[in-house]
């Protein structure tokens, strides 16, 4: 009877730390993600003000728009890729999870220049 109360007091402790690893979820993102982040957000910035002054040339020679309404509708374009920031946060938290909402934004900001 006391061994086999020994060797059950043995297998508690390996038995709790498997069933504590198990139950514990994998930790994802974090500051881990934060130089992807950083980076990502670097990349698009350096693209938008790259192609600001392309494209107010070419709102001027290809379609024939006066410098101060092509400076507006480059100011609305950038207003509104900034504010879409705030709508790709919301359902990054509510819907598709960061991860999938980092990749279809970049994915979406690198069709974007390309066009």
């Amino acid at each position: 009877m006391d061994q086999l109360v020994a060797e059950e007091s043995m297998e508690t402790p390996s038995n709790q730390n498997t069933t504590e690893q198990s139950s514990r979820p994998s930790r994802k993102g974090g500051f881990r993600t934060m130089p992807f982040i950083i980076v990502n957000e670097s990349f698009e910035k350096v693209a938008s003000y790259g192609l600001m002054p392309n494209m107010i040339f070419y709102l001027m020679n290809g379609y024939h728009i006066e410098t101060a309404n092509g400076t507006s509708i480059l100011f609305m374009w950038s207003a509104i890729s900034n504010a879409l920031a705030i709508v790709g946060a919301f359902l990054s938290d509510s819907f598709l999870g960061r991860f999938w909402v980092i990749a279809l934004g970049s994915f979406s900001s690198l069709l974007v220049s390309i066009l």
